[in-house]
């Protein structure tokens, strides 16, 4: 289960630092759901921080699409959530 919190009051842990990176983008749940609109907060090689529209239960892994026809996509594990706002690693990226 992913920890919940604050995340600005939260120790630096990251392994890679982030850029701000205010981008649209979308969460793909499901092969055949909708995608569920989301910014990018932040971004590194190995994770990011998304805020979401609306407070909404993702699933502890999902696809961050980064474009609009899907082409440029990464697999995301929830390391972290705090209301709208979301931290995620990308596995593929830790190898």
């Amino acid at each position: 289960m992913a920890s919940v919190g604050n995340y600005r009051a939260r120790a630096e842990l990251r392994k890679q630092p982030r850029r701000q990176f205010h981008y649209q983008a979308s969460v793909l749940v499901s092969k055949n759901g909708p995608p569920i609109a989301c910014e990018i907060a932040d971004i590194s090689h190995t994770g990011a921080r998304i805020v979401l529209a609306n407070e909404l239960e993702l699933p502890d892994r999902f696809i961050l699409m980064l474009n609009a026809n899907g082409d440029a996509r990464r697999v995301c594990r929830v390391v972290w959530r705090d209301g709208v706002t979301i931290g995620v690693e990308f596995p593929e990226a830790q190898s």
